[in-house]
This record gives structure tokens, C-alpha cells and sequence, in this order.
């Protein structure tokens, strides 16, 4: 379900508030600035303006974009772009918002990857949308570094898997700094027992000494915490963001 916008609100783009009365007129050029820019486009694909801004986002001329088709700019074989035909036939009329992410080429040719919030614009109140408008947000190192993380998390998380119950209620006190007395006193085994469950975990988490199994267990359970409820969550609710972990074709 798109979610509605009501026009009394300001949208929310990342960290960019825009009235969405001030989007029925081309907004201020001077408003965005990187890594954001504008774009407003008709005739579905036409674009008939875009900011200042996208020359130091994206490398291109803005004078000479107008007039072209933003699928020029597009990255060809990229996953993230699969839905566009689909966003294309979406009603945007009575507040109705859409945010996608879309994966283009920059002015080097390579690939970029852009969080776009997309809304419809009539020339009167109730009237058909005649034209759309767009800003765009690069956030092609926030989707990088959220790989890298996930991809380190499922490596952690294959050695963990390789722990027994009985490894893993040791590593919990691990990381509650609890000692191996104390350790064996909670589990009712002797110390003994601790130590040798001691040493399968840093086996199991490839660990060469006690503070290197220290170190990959808070990191693992750091990582989980921070993979799932932090980072950069704006672009994490684009329709198609679950694409954005597969490579694009060359």
C-alpha cells in the first residue's frame, strides 16, 4: 500500500523537509544541495528541469539535461531498475507519494545508486497529475557500507551456528564479563567444564586468544543490533531496497 500524504505536512526526504504546497511550482534550485538534487519530469520520462546540485552529484551539466529522458541516464541491467515501468503507471494524485530506489550511471559512467521520492503535481486543486516531481538522494556508499556490515554479520553468524546450547549459555556469560567460577556456579558443571566449553567457542569463532573470542562476540551481537534497527533506514524503506544487495549486470 503507498502511503498518503496529507498536504498540510511537509514531505520528509532523509534529512530534508519540503512543504508540499512549495512542490506545485518548481522549488528553489538553491534548496538542494549534495547529495540531494531535483528533477521534475512529464510526458512520463521527459525531464524538464533539474537543481545545480546534480553537477556535483552525479558529474552532468545541468543545462544540458532538459529535453532528455531520464532513462538515459539509467544504469542498464541493474536490479533496482526492474520496477520502472510498474512506478510509471502509478496513480500519484490525492497525496499519493512513491520512493524507489534507482540505480543510474554518473557522468563517468558509473554505477550510482539513488534513494528517489517521487511526487504528483496537477495544475489545479483535484485536477490530473501533468507532471512529477523528484528528489533525489545519492546514498551509494550507505547501501556499500550496509553490504559490508551484513556480509561480516553472516560470517560471525556462521561461526556462532557452530556453537551447542551449552557453548552458547557460556559465551552469554562471556559477554556479561563473568568469570569461569562464576560461569560454573550458574550452570551447576564444574570449572573445568567451562574451560573446555571455553575453548570449543574460540574454536567454533576461529579465535586465537580469549580477548580475540571477546572481541568477535560483542562485535556480533553489536552488528546485529545495529544492521536491523540503525544505519540509514531512509533509503531501507524504498519499495525495491531488498534489490539493492544484488549486483547489477555488467
Amino acid at each position: 500500500m503507498r502511503p498518503a500524504c496529507s498536504s498540510q505536512l511537509p514531505l520528509i526526504f532523509g534529512d530534508l523537509a519540503v512543504n508540499r504546497e512549495s512542490t506545485l511550482d518548481l522549488p528553489r534550485a538553491t534548496d538542494f544541495v549534495e547529495p540531494y538534487f531535483f528533477f521534475s519530469n512529464r510526458n512520463v520520462t521527459e525531464v524538464t528541469f533539474v537543481s545545480p546540485s546534480v553537477r556535483g552529484v552525479l558529474g552532468y551539466d545541468p543545462s544540458a539535461i532538459p529535453g532528455l529522458s531520464y532513462t538515459h541516464f539509467l544504469y542498464e541491467g541493474d536490479p533496482l531498475n526492474q520496477d520502472i515501468p510498474e512506478c510509471q503507471r502509478v496513480d500519484l494524485s490525492d497525496g499519493q507519494t512513491l520512493h524507489a530506489l534507482r540505480g543510474v550511471r554518473n557522468s563517468d559512467g558509473e554505477r550510482r545508486i539513488l534513494s528517489v521520492h517521487t511526487v504528483g503535481v496537477a495544475e489545479n486543486p483535484g485536477g490530473p497529475v501533468v507532471r512529477r516531481h523528484n528528489i533525489a538522494r545519492d546514498v551509494t556508499e550507505s547501501v556499500q557500507t550496509h553490504m559490508d556490515l551484513m556480509s561480516r554479520l553472516e560470517k560471525l553468524e556462521h561461526e556462532a551456528r557452530q556453537m551447542s546450547r551449552q557453548e552458547r549459555d557460556v559465551a552469554e556469560r562471556i559477554l556479561q564479563g563473568k568469570m569461569n567460577r562464576d560461569i560454573a556456579r550458574e550452570l551447576d558443571v564444574s570449572d573445568r567444564t567451562v574451560e573446555r566449553r571455553r575453548a570449543a567457542i574460540m574454536k567454533h569463532l576461529n579465535a586465537a586468544t580469549t580477548s580475540e573470542m571477546v572481541s568477535k562476540l560483542v562485535e556480533r551481537e553489536m552488528l546485529r543490533t545495529w544492521t536491523y534497527t540503525a544505519g540509514d533506514v531512509q533509503w531501507q524503506q524504498a519499495r525495491n531496497s531488498h534489490l539493492a544487495l544484488q549486483p547489477a549486470a555488467i
